[in-house]
């Protein structure tokens, strides 16, 4: 065989070659397509070759904080409110009365009135107040005193039935010289006539009795429909006797209780 026909002869061989991969290459991407159960790709575990992992920093997490969490604090816990302070003088830091007065819807009174005495004593004595210094147009009051509450420094005070309509002379379980008292004042009060629409006045006078003539006694009035205050025993010229703007007022100076009596002018609210 000459040398031309050995190279034809392989030339042939390799396009026979090259037909049969053709061939087994279509075969197997025809295999590939009709078969969709087989797998496309290798499981990354198959493989042996680790998942990759993504590293979260702090500034792409944002519940990320530089500093720990703190505990939330416990809601605080309300607290009551302060009674205003008490005025120094009688009743508080020396022997008297401190009398405190405001004015009711109905045009009766809640009163307080604070007693310090000398040296401790075993009884207390209470009586309706006396208007008779007021006035005469309060000769026909009757006032009376009911819900009557005293305290004998720590310890309560009976008061039968809770109302004052008679002098009463309490017996106490222990001498004692600070005493409080909180009741309601009715049978007080009258209508300013002639006047505007409303105007009532009222007298006030301490509950407490049995104590000497100049025991001193000091008096406030508090409310938002108080106008004015006088003391009726003083001389006409001192007869306007408060001091202080709506709604605190109190009376100048200090009252003996011989003549401890203040007459308050003020509004009556409208009837709703």
């Amino acid at each position: 065989m000459t040398a031309v026909g050995h190279a034809r002869v392989a030339g042939l061989r390799r396009a026979l070659g090259l037909v049969l991969i053709g061939g087994l290459c279509a075969a197997a991407v025809t295999f590939y397509r009709e078969g969709p159960e087989l797998p496309r790709s290798v499981p990354a575990a198959a493989s042996g070759v680790p998942p990759a992992t993504k590293t979260v920093l702090p500034a792409e997490n944002p519940t990320a904080s530089a500093s720990p969490a703190t505990p939330p604090r416990p809601p605080a816990r309300p607290t009551a409110p302060k009674e205003p302070k008490l005025p120094k003088g009688p009743g508080t830091t020396e022997p008297g009365i401190l009398l405190m007065a405001s004015p009711l819807r109905d045009g009766s009174f809640d009163i307080a009135e604070i007693v310090r005495f000398e040296d401790a004593t075993s009884s207390i004595q209470i009586s309706p107040p006396k208007l008779v210094l007021a006035g005469d147009r309060f000769a026909k009051s009757q006032p009376l005193a009911s819900q009557v509450q005293i305290s004998a420094e720590d310890q309560p005070v009976i008061v039968p039935g809770g109302r004052v309509k008679r002098r009463m002379d309490l017996a106490l379980t222990e001498p004692a010289k600070h005493f409080e008292l909180r009741y309601h004042l009715d049978g007080i009060t009258i209508r300013s006539i002639p006047s505007r629409a409303g105007r009532a006045v009222t007298a006030i006078s301490p509950l407490v009795t049995g104590v000497s003539k100049n025991f001193p006694v000091a008096m406030m009035v508090s409310g938002s429909t108080v106008l004015n205050i006088q003391c009726p025993v003083r001389r006409m010229s001192k007869q306007a006797c408060s001091v202080g703007q709506p709604p605190q007022l109190r009376v100048k100076g200090r009252l003996r209780w011989s003549s401890a009596v203040i007459v308050v002018q003020f509004d009556l609210p409208r009837q709703q």
